[in-house]
């Protein structure tokens, strides 16, 4: 009976995994440039009686995956909305810190410093890896290659648009395997060396993926699959707490029938 109950609630515990990707989906619907979570990666782990547990295999899971699919494209005909025709992403450095990571969001604006920033907050890296700054203009463009034009306040009508920064982008190498970490960013995801730490990969710009200026792309999740996902985690956790319940019952009686008459 234990063994029955372990596996209901190793099973629950994967539904709730799977609630909550779900509903972190759904609450970035209209998020522009957001890749939708997945969480059908499984493995397994065997427990022995040396880790001082009874010998079973458990389920587990490599949490972190997302969806690559391109979303919808919007046209703003806003300038300072961009977004990636294809593979790529832009190379940003998050608001609450850490090591620079990968977006596709493209929805852009200056803070009262210059620097470019995207809806999040997020800090926009040039191919240096150093925060875009602009200064003020009266009209801005941005190439296919991420090279960022500007007629600055106070030009001459006439004068040429000014070249002031680059945006970083980059495209992964098949061998690269990206994944969203904890904070929500996606990195490159390291793998363990010989001594068993793990070590950051570092992002470097290639400059590779095609950049459209005038449009922003949408979230590629499918709010109609998502409810639908919903549905149906609901359903198989109400299974799954009626096996456990069975599972009781089974252990009630059978606890009943092995004890003695008059005890």
């Amino acid at each position: 009976m234990d063994r029955m109950a372990q596996t209901a609630l190793n099973s629950l515990k994967m539904l709730m995994e799977n609630q909550t990707a779900t509903a972190h989906n759904l609450s970035n619907l209209s998020t522009p440039g957001f890749r939708q979570d997945v969480v059908t990666d499984f493995g397994s782990i065997y427990l022995n009686r040396q880790n001082g547990v009874e010998p079973r295999i458990v389920s587990s899971r490599n949490v972190g995956g997302f969806s690559i699919q391109q979303g919808t494209m919007d046209f703003t005909k806003n300038p300072m909305d961009v977004a990636i025709d294809g593979n790529g992403y832009f190379i940003i450095q998050p608001k609450n810190g850490g090591n620079p990571s990968l977006s596709r969001r493209g929805d852009f604006q200056t803070n009262e410093n210059g620097e470019l920033l995207d809806g999040a907050g997020n800090k926009i890296l040039d191919g240096g890896l150093n925060p875009v700054e602009i200064p003020a203009f009266r009209e801005i463009n941005i190439s296919p290659q991420g090279e960022i034009f500007v007629q600055p306040i106070g030009a001459e009508p006439d004068a040429l648009p000014q070249n002031v920064a680059t945006i970083a982008t980059y495209v992964p190498a098949e061998e690269d395997k990206l994944k969203k970490t904890l904070d929500g960013h996606i990195r490159i995801e390291s793998e363990p060396n010989e001594e068993g730490l793990t070590e950051i990969i570092p992002i470097e710009p290639n400059q590779q993926a095609k950049i459209v200026s005038g449009f922003l792309e949408k979230s590629n999740v499918n709010a109609v699959e998502e409810m639908v996902n919903t549905i149906d985690q609901q359903r198989k956790f109400e299974m799954h707490v009626k096996f456990i319940q069975m599972a009781e019952e089974l252990d009630s009686v059978g606890a009943s029938l092995m004890r003695l008459p008059g005890m």
